[in-house]
């Protein structure tokens, strides 16, 4: 039986010469020969030429990009200031606006009683058709049992719904209230039995019109805020059993389920709806306080 004498013992590396050589001598050899004949002519290793110039040039390439940064930071800072000053303007004329709106809503209280008066002082009939006309155009507050709706947007977008889609859409306005909402609703109280009903405090009248503009839903151009009250005035005890079983109980709980927007109902026993703000003579016949018969006066004027 023969044995073999062990040889040397073998690098555990041995294997891998490429990497060990790279990781032992990472100069190239070029360079360390270039290098070897520059230190035997008595010349430096390098030039400080290439080290000067590359020091000079990152600097200039951090100076401008550090520039570039601060003018980047500072029109962000004045798009931010700007639009914070555009929205304080935007609320504080939103506010004088309705300011002067209840203003001249009191204002307009005052003219109709002063006109209901003249008109008993005339006659009693012609003042009992007045004020009936007045209610039904919305000229005039309102006051009586009601049906409250409060409609809101969903809490979030994600909320998980039963796949049923009834406004026959979608997109960014899911879990959102838009405007055709606010319509189906609205026209369903009508459709209940409400006498008079208004949105937010904004009076509906057959002028008036609900529409969307942008990310606002509108009423006789009148921004409103979320959460959306629906005040009706009717019978508390038809109307809001009437609104359920048609087509608005059904398309708030299709909403409901299918967006999570969140809805809420309540009977009171005596609710408000505000004259309309819009409303505007545009026609008048004078009054003969003799009944004699009257002459109408041209369209756009009044007496």
């Amino acid at each position: 039986m023969s044995t073999r004498s062990p040889g040397p013992a073998r690098r555990p590396d041995a294997s891998m010469t490429l990497i060990t050589s790279m990781l032992e001598r990472p100069l190239d050899p070029g360079y360390a020969a270039a290098a070897e004949r520059r230190d035997k002519a008595g010349l430096p290793p390098a030039t400080s030429l290439r080290s000067t110039t590359l020091i000079v040039f990152t600097v200039v390439i951090g100076v401008l990009v550090g520039i570039a940064a601060m003018q980047l930071r500072g029109s962000d800072t004045t798009k931010q200031r700007t639009k914070t000053s555009l929205i304080e303007r935007i609320e504080r004329q939103q506010e004088a606006v309705d300011a002067q709106a209840a203003e001249a809503g009191a204002l307009r209280s005052e003219i109709a009683a002063l006109d209901a008066e003249t008109l008993r002082n005339v006659s009693e009939e012609l003042a009992q058709d007045v004020e009936r006309l007045s209610l039904v155009a919305g000229a005039v507050p309102v006051r009586g049992p009601g049906f409250v709706v409060t409609v809101d947007d969903a809490p979030t977008n994600g909320d998980e719904g039963s796949n049923a889609d009834p406004r026959g859409e979608s997109g960014p306005t899911d879990g959102k209230v838009i405007a055709r909402d606010l319509q189906i609703v609205t026209n369903s109280l009508w459709e209940a039995g409400a006498e008079a009903v208004s949105v937010n405090g904004q009076r509906l009248t057959t002028t008036a019109a609900i529409r969307f503009a942008g990310e606002a839903i509108l009423v006789d151009y009148r921004p409103l805020k979320r959460p959306y009250v629906i005040t009706a005035i009717g019978d508390p005890g038809r109307m809001p059993a009437t609104f359920a079983d048609g087509n608005g109980g059904t398309y708030l709980s299709t909403l409901k389920s299918s967006f999570g927007i969140r809805v809420s109902t309540v009977v009171r026993k005596e609710v408000t709806v505000p004259a309309s703000a819009t409303l505007g003579t545009r026609a008048a016949t004078p009054a003969d306080r003799l009944g004699g018969e009257a002459t109408p006066s041209p369209e756009g004027e009044s007496s």
